[in-house]
């Protein structure tokens, strides 16, 4: 087993190596590992996603979002390995990622077919963290370029999610506009208190931390700063509202 993936693995890989992603990851992961998967083990469609499934497909759909301007640039990686070691603890394991990334860069990925694997196997929580990432890692050199952007709109439609979805999440990345509190809550600028409030419980329900608790003590972490965001935006709205 290559040892270099041995966090990697210990994360816990289940249906990832399987179908179309595991096409792309199987000889990075080494024979010896895949004896550890049962490979006649089939799709169960939203069972509890493992960190180590949740983190490889993270690796495969951000190369997508990293080459869709055709430009591989050692800056971004950079950056991505900054993010991550800001943000999951396990450094083996973000060398592991890291190490990942660098090989899948060097493949070709069908996006439609690994984006309907994730969307079976992964549940909701977890794919909307998994969107908050990509946003995340894209905007981790201080810039989200229009292709970046372009590539994880498209990733959110196929990973089952909405546009509204995607125009929450990345409106809590660009809190800039006047109007950002209210696209954050899904909500028009117009909305009664009432339907302001009923958004509010809902999406407060949608990103509750405690959703994405499988994937781990650093994915809860993140989980709590963006649902501090839908909490921020119900305040201000409240205030701007007056009640």
């Amino acid at each position: 087993m290559k040892t270099i993936y041995k966090a990697l693995i210990g994360a816990g890989i289940g249906w990832v190596i399987l179908g179309p992603i595991g096409a792309i990851i199987g000889g990075m992961i080494g024979a010896q590992a895949s004896k550890q998967i049962s490979t006649k083990r089939r799709f169960h469609p939203y069972g509890q996603t493992q960190k180590g499934d949740f983190f490889v497909s993270l690796v495969v759909v951000f190369a997508y979002v990293v080459k869709a301007d055709k430009k591989i640039r050692k800056s971004e990686i950079s950056y991505v390995k900054n993010y991550l070691l800001q943000n999951v603890r396990d450094r083996d394991l973000v060398q592991d990622l890291m190490n990942m990334l660098k090989n899948v860069l060097e493949k070709e990925i069908e996006i439609q077919e690994i984006s309907q694997q994730i969307a079976d196997n992964m549940d909701y929580a977890s794919r909307l963290q998994l969107v908050h990432l990509l946003f995340g890692i894209a905007l981790a050199d201080g810039e989200l370029h229009s292709s970046e952007k372009d590539a994880i709109r498209k990733i959110t439609v196929l990973l089952k999610l909405s546009i509204q979805d995607f125009q929450s999440i990345f409106s809590m990345y660009h809190q800039e506009d006047k109007d950002s509190a209210y696209k954050i809550l899904d909500i028009s600028s117009d909305a009664s208190s009432d339907e302001v409030k009923n958004a509010y419980k809902k999406m407060a329900n949608k990103y509750h931390p405690d959703k994405v608790s499988h994937l781990g003590e650093d994915m809860v972490k993140m989980a709590e700063k963006k649902f501090k965001d839908i909490n921020n935006a119900y305040i201000t709205i409240r205030k701007m509202k007056g009640f």
